[in-house]
């Protein structure tokens, strides 16, 4: 019978797959940031379609000129029923506003999957980052421990 290795993992590995964890949740806040942040914009997106589409016919509307609003137009849209919408990769569509609404809801849709699959993944991660702290402060003080009776 072959005798199995063991392989012996040292306070300086944990240590540096820790820093490994870390750097990874701290990637996964930041594209979740992102996530929410591009999910928001969209549900603003459609929020103000569907106010344009309800409101009277001849009715200026404010639109602004920057995504921090520090800026704002006031305009007639010549058709209240049609909507430029990006489609991604510099595409965008001239859509009926319905059409419109439906390509950012199925968009908000995918964020939010996303948003769901990046939080399960981090909820992990940040798990194993304190089985991970538990372990090295374990290790820690059982070398102070030994140190101590030594001494």
């Amino acid at each position: 019978m072959a005798e199995q290795q063991k392989r012996v993992v040292t306070l300086d590995d944990l240590v540096a797959q820790l820093d490994a964890i870390r750097a990874e949740v701290s990637n996964l806040r930041d594209l979740l940031t992102q996530l929410v942040a591009q999910r928001d914009s969209v549900t603003k997106t459609k929020e103000g379609l569907d106010a344009i589409a309800r409101s009277p016919e001849g009715s200026p509307v404010l639109f602004p000129l920057s995504s921090g609003y520090e800026a704002l137009v006031e305009a007639t849209p010549s058709d209240r029923n049609k909507v430029i919408i990006h489609l991604g990769a510099d595409i965008y569509a001239k859509l009926d506003v319905a059409e419109g609404l439906k390509v950012l809801s199925e968009r908000e849709g995918e964020l939010n999957k996303l948003i769901n699959e990046v939080s399960q993944r981090l909820a992990q991660l940040e798990s194993l980052e304190a089985q991970y702290e538990s372990v090295i402060q374990q290790a820690v003080a059982s070398a102070q421990q030994g140190r101590t009776r030594q001494g």
